[in-house]
């Protein structure tokens, strides 16, 4: 029976619960006569958790209901049939714009169910009744959506589900709407106009026909239960805006250029990354210091210790020491002030040092000497760093502790790549050597020598099975990483070579230095395609787009040009209609050095770190 009794205790608590998030009066029918105004903790947590799943007052979360899968189809299939019969036009543009949110939720409710098949099934169905650009962008995004998981990982479409979609509709429409709902509109359609679309009432001048719609029903009822509030309304219209902003970029022949900047620290900042997630931003620094800033909403918290995925050659202990913040360290407006980084200085004798502040940067101390380059592998869980004290050091990004130093060169190091799926590392070095590593190991796997002077650039192949390296005695030379052996030597240019790329299928290598100028090879041919000149000054950055279509340089003017790789390769340059080779496209990013100038994954946008 006390089972019994506390059963029925919190059926009562949740009927309440419910009742006061609709505003009802209070009223004794469920309440029995001994009871006080003291609720035990099991009622409370009941109650918190109902409150928890109501999405806001006077509107009805309904659970489980997008489960049958052909009611959710039939539905939207008479609310579409329900629309293209009305002879109104203004009518039916108005409708026909809820129709589109009503249908991408209806994808989503479907995956979140658990019935994948049956919601592809529904988009192929349904999605050419969608004609607009932004409308058929955002469809194909969600064309690659097959589950929960997969929302998440896609910021326009978590930002969709997450956030309302508003609608605009006279009043007489939203009357007509209401009727509707009230004599066919199934439970499903009704959730989703409660949970992810605002109604916002327009004054209709001209009045409707009484054929589409009777408009004997209350005024004071709404769609969305409530009357919409000024504050707030413009999230989701930012939302449409964005995807039209998105739509224009695409459609731009050029791909866009992000421009990040580090001031006050054109002497000291040594190289750049920007994680793969463009989170955080990492710069090294001839202060032998790394500094971390979070980019955008990012904030970076005090250390957590937690175990890393990633096997390495730990020989040093997995937590950081911190010691006194000083008030001139660097904040999150990615400013470096010089005494600050000469007091900081002071501490860099203490191998694993890492000073962290909740609201500005981090700053990793371990290396003794300048860093030359950083890679980010494991989706940004560990950091790799190279330095003229001879070490690479992996840094766990979760804690922010160096977790191993791998000894193997003899001079600086001045560059580092990693494989695909990070499997190898890659240095280049003073010592006129290049080595392959593995992160479980201290020592090298692979000696790579035959320059004859510095290897100042190095690149994996895209297959991972080679690399090549650059070098000031202006030759590229293409290894074979399994064995060691040199497959390869490109000479022909005329200066020191700084950086390569490889194109993404394995065919092209760019190769780009003193000489101001980039040369395109052919690796099936062993023959130098072309040369793209223009630069007024040191190329030190090359990158090729993910699909291939572009090559970005950067010089240390500050100047970054955007070349179309497939018509330059195809005939040595393009020429217009007055026969004249026509220029890239240039960008003048207004920085004293670039650090770094790399494609990212995540829309494909070419992201530039440089110093001002």
């Amino acid at each position: 029976m006390k089972m019994k009794r506390n059963k029925i205790d919190m059926i009562n608590a949740t009927v309440e619960s419910y009742l006061k998030r609709r505003r009802y009066q209070e009223i004794d029918l469920f309440r029995k006569n001994e009871r006080i105004g003291s609720r035990t903790s099991e009622e409370m947590t009941l109650t918190a958790k109902a409150e928890s799943a109501t999405a806001r007052d006077n509107s009805i979360i309904f659970t489980a209901i997008t489960n049958d899968v052909v009611a959710a189809d039939q539905a939207y299939q008479r609310l579409k049939n329900w629309i293209n019969s009305m002879n109104d036009e203004k009518l039916k543009i108005q409708f026909q714009s809820l129709l589109y949110p009503v249908f991408c939720h209806l994808y989503l409710e479907m995956l979140h169910a658990g019935n994948p098949q049956a919601a592809i099934q529904f988009l192929k169905s349904y999605q050419n009744d969608f004609l607009t650009d932004t409308e058929r962008d955002f469809i194909e995004e969600l064309s690659s959506v097959f589950s929960i998981q997969d929302i998440e990982l896609r910021p326009l479409v978590n930002a969709f589900r997450t956030r309302k979609y508003k609608v605009d509709m006279s009043d007489d429409a939203h009357l007509c709407l209401q009727k509707y709902l009230t004599k066919h509109g199934h439970i499903i359609i009704i959730q989703i106009i409660n949970i992810h679309i605002t109604i916002i009432k327009k004054i209709d001048i001209n009045p409707i026909d009484d054929d589409n719609c009777d408009k004997n029903i209350r005024n004071d009822l709404f769609i969305n239960g409530h009357v919409e509030q000024v504050s707030g309304t413009g999230v989701d219209r930012e939302m449409r805006e964005l995807q039209e902003a998105i739509r224009l970029i695409r459609n731009n022949s050029y791909q866009p250029l992000r421009v990040f900047t580090v001031n006050n620290a054109t002497e000291n900042a040594s190289c750049a990354k920007i994680t793969p997630n463009m989170d955080k931003l990492i710069a090294g620094f001839s202060t032998s210091e790394i500094r971390i800033w979070g980019i955008g909403d990012t904030v970076l918290m005090n250390p957590k210790l937690r175990a890393c995925s990633i096997k390495l050659s730990c020989d040093l202990p997995t937590t950081s020491r911190s010691s006194t913040y000083d008030d001139n360290i660097i904040t999150t407006t990615h400013d470096d002030d010089d005494d600050a980084a000469a007091a900081a200085d002071t501490d860099n004798d203490n191998d694993n040092d890492n000073e962290t502040e909740e609201s500005g940067a981090i700053i990793l101390r371990g290396h003794t000497d300048i860093i030359h380059d950083m890679k980010f592998i494991a989706d940004s869980e560990v950091l790799i760093s190279v330095s003229s004290d001879k070490d690479m050091r992996a840094w766990r990004l979760n804690d922010y502790s160096c977790a191993a130093v791998y000894n193997g060169h003899n001079y600086p190091i001045w560059c580092m790549d990693t494989s695909v799926f990070d499997l190898y590392i890659a240095t280049g070095s003073h010592d006129k050597t290049a080595k392959l590593w593995s992160l479980d190991r201290k020592f090298p796997l692979r000696v790579f020598a035959g320059h004859f002077l510095d290897v100042n650039c190095i690149k994996f192949h895209p297959n991972a099975r080679y690399l090549a390296t650059g070098s000031a005695d202006k030759s590229i030379r293409l290894w074979n990483k399994d064995d060691g052996n040199m497959l390869r030597v490109y000479v022909g240019a005329q200066s020191t070579i700084y950086s390569l790329a490889f194109s993404p299928d394995g065919k092209y290598l760019a190769a780009a230095g003193d000489d101001k100028s980039i040369s395109i090879w052919d690796l099936s041919t062993n023959a130098i395609l072309t040369e793209l000149k223009g630069h007024q000054d040191t190329v030190m950055n090359l990158d090729w787009s993910h699909d291939g279509q572009y090559i970005a340089s950067a010089s240390i003017d500050g100047v970054v040009r955007l070349w179309s790789s497939q018509k330059y390769i195809n005939s040595g340059g393009i020429t217009n209609s007055t026969g004249d080779v026509e220029i890239p496209q240039v960008f003048t990013t207004n920085c004293s050095s670039i650090l770094s100038l790399q494609y990212h994954k995540k829309n494909n946008s070419l992201v530039c770190i440089g110093t001002v």
